[in-house]
């Protein structure tokens, strides 16, 4: 029975979802927040979040759920305009080791933001790797293997809970909140609809090793997201272990482009909370006697404008592009790579699509990639 999910109540309004959780984990009640069965208005906005708890809580859970009504009135709550929405973090997780450092880093940066936590499972759809039969017997048998496939999802979805809490401790976990979408299809459409609806702030992907056949998530997911989505993407390699994130020694990658200005708002908006130095790093492999011209003319930009930031631009000479960005990040220490979406910019030749699959597979260090 524990490896059961039972929902107790279903909300139209995330916040309404959160304030119950936290009243439900006061008493001692574990539960969970899901989008299972999520289904979508004309507006694109999500419907039917499902508050979710152990088989063996139910009991307790319905009794809870019935003294939060005799004491708040839920659709108060609903309607409350004063309520500030948190800042999001979406963190697809394949249910692997990796997933938990990857955790690791989302617990850390939305403790120090004051962001929520979404992660994403998502499980095959054996509708879509099975023969098409459009007969009454057929159809019983998708519905018996579909109902299967989320049954050893949720299970594996509770097993992952409880190894996340053992890493990173319940107290930790307490300090953020954290819920889940417990979705089915190809991991990439899912990730990028969801955000569509979801609208998170940030991110977070864990590549895999390619050795890991039976993982979903592989380079290729990862790229396919940053490629089709408007939101940012902090990649975390499997060789990245969390150490806590002290000091941030970021170099942010630069062509002269007019969307970096964008761009680096929104990373110090992420990294703000933090102690950061950003380096904004031009590879010069031409040999070009004008482009210090163009790094003095940024820096009196940046020294105007982010006066209270930590932040330099710099030539750095090379042969070639990517070669450049790793003896730098080499010689420098850096923590994370950071630029815009190659698809708008000059770095698109230089990463799309082999080199940003090839850059996200095997970087040593995060790397949080822009839209733009």
């Amino acid at each position: 029975m524990e490896n059961i999910l039972v929902t107790i109540v279903t909300f139209k309004d995330l916040h309404v979802g959160c304030f119950v959780k936290e009243k439900f984990e006061f008493e001692g009640i574990e539960c969970f927040l899901t989008d299972e069965g999520i289904k979508v208005t004309n507006s694109n906005i999500p419907q039917g979040i499902k508050l979710k708890v152990r088989a063996n809580d139910s009991e307790k859970a319905i009794r809870a759920i019935l003294q939060i009504h005799k004491e708040y009135d839920l659709d108060k709550i609903e309607q409350d305009s004063s309520f500030k929405e948190k800042k999001k973090i979406l963190v697809p997780v394949d249910i692997s080791k990796y997933s938990i450092n990857v955790c690791d880093y989302a617990v850390g940066i939305a403790e120090k933001t004051d962001a929520e936590v979404k992660l994403l499972y998502v499980y095959e759809d054996p509708t879509l790797t099975g023969p098409v039969k459009p007969t009454t017997s057929w159809e019983t048998h998708e519905k018996i293997e579909a109902a299967e496939a989320y049954s050893k999802a949720q299970a594996r979805l509770l097993k992952f809970s409880d190894d996340l809490k053992e890493h990173i401790g319940k107290k930790m976990l307490k300090k953020t909140i954290i819920h889940f979408a417990l979705l089915r299809g190809k991991p990439e459409e899912v990730i990028v609809a969801l955000c569509n609806r979801y609208k998170p702030d940030l991110i977070i992907m864990g590549p895999k090793e390619k050795d890991e056949k039976k993982s979903a998530f592989i380079g290729s997911v990862t790229t396919r997201v940053i490629e089709h989505t408007k939101f940012p993407v902090l990649t975390i390699p499997k060789s990245a272990t969390y150490q806590g994130l002290g000091l941030l020694n970021i170099m942010y990658a630069t062509d002269f482009n007019e969307v970096d200005n964008s761009s680096l708002n929104k990373l110090l908006d992420i990294v703000s909370p933090f102690d950061t130095k950003i380096h904004c790093i031009h590879i010069d492999i031409d040999n070009d006697s004008l482009k210090q011209g163009k790094v003095d003319e940024l820096n009196q930009f940046l020294k105007k404008e982010y006066s209270k930031y930590n932040i330099q631009c710099k030539l750095f000479e090379s042969s070639d592009t990517i070669k450049g960005f790793e003896d730098f990040i080499e010689k420098n220490n850096i923590d994370w790579i950071s630029f815009s979406n190659p698809r708008r910019t000059l770095f698109y030749k230089m990463f799309h699509p082999n080199q940003l699959k090839k850059m996200v597979s095997t970087s040593k260090i995060p790397m949080l990639v822009f839209p733009v």
